[in-house]
Formats: C-alpha cells, sequence, structure tokens
C-alpha cells in the first residue's frame, strides 16, 4: 500500500510517498505542469514494493512540496541540494537513485557531487542529461520538445489535462488517469501553471536548454563509478534514441536498455520491462 508523508527539509514542507521495504529506491519525477512524484511512478510503488522500499519525492514546488516565496521558478539544478537533504533526513542507506526527465539530471548531478549517497545510478530518457548533436539532426527534437511543452495557452480543464496525458501514453489504465486527477487538483490552484508560462529562457529554449548539462553534468560524467543504467524510449520524438546512447558512451560502464512503444514517461508506457530492468 502506498503511504503520503510529509518531512520538513530547511524549513520547506515535502511531500513525499513509499512503500514496501528492503533497500531503497529513490524516484525523482521530471518537470511540467502537474508533475510530482506519486503520479510520475504509481507503477514503479505499486510494482517493486515487494522487494524494495520504494520511495518518490515531490521536487521544489511540485506536487505537495512547498512553493518558494518570490514565485520564482527553480531549475533543475537549483533542486539538486533539496534532494540532497531529503537523503540525509530519511537517512538512505544503499540507495538506488532513479530519475525520469528533469528528474535524471538531478539523479545524474548527486551521483556526481555525493558519490557517497549513491550505490546505483538509473537514468530514464532524460534531454536533461543527453548531449545534443550540434548538427542539423537537433532541428527535430527541439521542434519535438516546443511542441511537447508549450504553454502558451490558457491553463487546461482538468478533463483537457488527462486527454493530453492519456494521448501522450501507450499505456492508460485507471490507475493512472486516478493518480494524474490528484496531480491536477493539487498543481491547478497553486502558481504553478503561471510559473512554467514565465521560466527563464535557458528552460524555454530547447537550444540553451542544453548548457546546464555542458556545464555541470557531462563534464563530471567520468566521475560516476557506481553502477549506472540507462533505460531510453524508442519512440519519443522530444528525445531521439542517439542522444541516450551518446550519454552511456560518455559514461562508458553504463549499461543501455531501449525500449519499444515507450513515448516520454518510459515508467509508465513499458512499466514491466522498466521494473524487471530494475530487480535484475
Amino acid at each position: 500500500m502506498i503511504a503520503d508523508k510529509m518531512i520538513d527539509i530547511n524549513g520547506i514542507k515535502t511531500g513525499y510517498s513509499e512503500s514496501g521495504s528492503g533497500d531503497p529506491i529513490l524516484f525523482l519525477h521530471g518537470a511540467g505542469f502537474g508533475a510530482e512524484g506519486k503520479s510520475s511512478f504509481v507503477r514503479q510503488l505499486n510494482g517493486l514494493s515487494d522487494a524494495f522500499r520504494v520511495i518518490t519525492v515531490d521536487q521544489l514546488h511540485f506536487g505537495r512540496t512547498d512553493y518558494p516565496e518570490d514565485g520564482q521558478y527553480i531549475d533543475r539544478l537549483g533542486r539538486v541540494d533539496h534532494i540532497i537533504r531529503f537523503i540525509e533526513l530519511m537517512g538512505l542507506r544503499n540507495l538506488t537513485l532513479a530519475g525520469h526527465s528533469e528528474g535524471s539530471f538531478v539523479a545524474a548531478r548527486i551521483a556526481i557531487v555525493r558519490p557517497d549517497l549513491v550505490k546505483k545510478l538509473i537514468l530514464m530518457t532524460s534531454s536533461a542529461v543527453s548531449p545534443a548533436f550540434n548538427d542539423d539532426r537537433d532541428r527535430a527534437w527541439v521542434q519535438a520538445c516546443l511542441e511537447y511543452y508549450d504553454v502558451s495557452s490558457p491553463m487546461p480543464t482538468e478533463d483537457q489535462y488527462i486527454e493530453k496525458r492519456r494521448k501522450n501514453s501507450l499505456a492508460y489504465a485507471p490507475d493512472l488517469e486516478a493518480v494524474q486527477r490528484e496531480a491536477y487538483r493539487r498543481a491547478a490552484p497553486t502558481p504553478q501553471y503561471k510559473m512554467f508560462q514565465n521560466i527563464p529562457s535557458h528552460e524555454r529554449d530547447p537550444n540553451v536548454y542544453v548548457c546546464l548539462q555542458q556545464k555541470y553534468i557531462l563534464p563530471y560524467l567520468e566521475q560516476i563509478k557506481c553502477e549506472t543504467k540507462i533505460i531510453w524510449s524508442r519512440n519519443d520524438a522530444t528525445v531521439p534514441v542517439h542522444r541516450g546512447y551518446k550519454l552511456a558512451t560518455l559514461i562508458g560502464h553504463a549499461e543501455f536498455h531501449l525500449l519499444n512503444n515507450a513515448k516520454h514517461s518510459i515508467q509508465i508506457d513499458r512499466s514491466d520491462a522498466v521494473n524487471n530492468i530494475i530487480r535484475n
């Protein structure tokens, strides 16, 4: 059974969910309106709890975690220290740290700056950490990102939000709809949608978006010594396969797993396969 809990991190009320017992796996969600831990990883909370202590945490200004008083968007680099402190306060040992999308940036950065906290690392379908091609091949994924993350329209209604989630999933089902409706109802009354409409250029422009990884991730990949698995979607136009493969080659010792019939949220579309990779 999934338990929803709260913890205070340096005065920041932080929401997290957990299930099961055993060695811990901490899952870090990506960004986007309505994103949060439980709705991103419900199929891991339910599917891995027989063998692990599965934990998901809501990062800064997502889910049930506090929003900054000044209303400013906190980028993926700015979320790192919050998660490090969460790991410390929770007393997590022998930790498998798993990130999806922007959560992979946070996970990789923690593995770089605090290797003592991470026993195993899992990175899943993420433009936030995968290198650009730096040639004409970038045009296709940049355009796909502009369309996928477009927030120029007014905030969607709950049904519009669910319809978009359904359209962007290859394995939609009632379990997912239930937690995504909860996520929408948490996000809608908050400043979150407005924050996404006013995010800084390095978060909005895909051509500039890669700068943080170029400064804080790519030069330090050789420092990641822990066992690392990279799990990638074949059918996600925003992050082509060869960007993920290039990331794997830069890490060197990483296992690269490519799954068919999966869009951006690979942990949802191919949950059984992802969970089996993690088990092994």
